[in-house]
């Protein structure tokens, strides 16, 4: 089976490490995309450096279109290029290599094997034995996106702002990710929403904890970015989301 991961990026140069992504590229099994959204440092001169050495794949927005938006184009090329796996993967190296191929290894078996999931998604909970280094702010913060937006959804998910998340390359994927998103932040939700919508049962959802995960500099939420934080949830909330991407 292949995998691709489809990686966001906005800005990166000043943490980006050449040995993760390296890594990650080695494996024959995985492809790699990479989707410049609009950045106004050298990220994409760092990304094309990178496919001198390895096969990885870029696209490039001419502005800034939002996480969501970079990672809805990204998987869409994704099934087209006919993987068997698609998913995203944050930009700022949180999730360990090992924990990357974990998960893949995890999904091949249960998306493409005998449970025949629809979808795994990472999960930052700190267990013992684990090395989950998350300030408390955001940990709280994602607390309390996961309890106001539960209802809206009605599935058990604990983390569903976890940067790391697997699909199978199905037509109801497809359909998912026909339209833009009509949130910058809950972009994962939509994908939740959208699928109960329009085939009328929930996404087979899989939430595996991570053994580790790390805070990285620099990919925190800023104060503007909060208030649309608060927005998007607002309309989840509102039922804005729900009503408009019924069919």
């Amino acid at each position: 089976m292949r995998t691709c991961l489809v990686i966001p990026c906005f800005n990166e140069e000043t943490r980006w490490s050449d040995d993760y992504w390296s890594a990650l590229a080695t494996r024959p099994d995985i492809n790699l995309c990479f989707v410049d959204d609009g950045s106004s440092d050298g990220t994409a001169e760092i990304i094309e450096r990178l496919q001198t050495r390895h096969d990885v794949l870029l696209i490039r927005l001419a502005k800034n279109a939002g996480k969501g938006e970079a990672v809805r184009i990204g998987l869409n090329t994704a099934m087209k290029e006919g993987n068997d796996i698609v998913g995203f993967l944050d930009a700022d190296g949180a999730f360990p290599v090992t924990e990357v191929f974990r998960l893949i290894a995890m999904a091949e078996e249960k998306i493409g094997g005998y449970a025949r999931l629809d979808s795994l998604w990472s999960s930052r909970v700190l267990l013992a034995g684990r090395e989950i280094s998350r300030s408390n702010g955001r940990h709280y913060v994602a607390r309390m996106v996961a309890t106001l937006i539960a209802p809206l959804h009605g599935y058990k998910v604990y983390d569903t702002q976890s940067g790391f998340k697997l699909f199978a390359n199905t037509s109801e994927l497809s359909r998912c990710l026909e339209d833009p998103f009509l949130t910058r932040w809950f972009f994962d939700v939509e994908i939740l929403q959208r699928w109960s919508n329009s085939l009328g049962n929930r996404m087979n959802v899989w939430e595996e904890p991570v053994q580790g995960w790390r805070d990285v500099r620099g990919s925190k939420i800023n104060s503007s970015q909060y208030l649309q934080l608060m927005r998007d949830l607002r309309n989840l909330r509102k039922g804005r989301v729900n009503s408009a991407i019924l069919r």
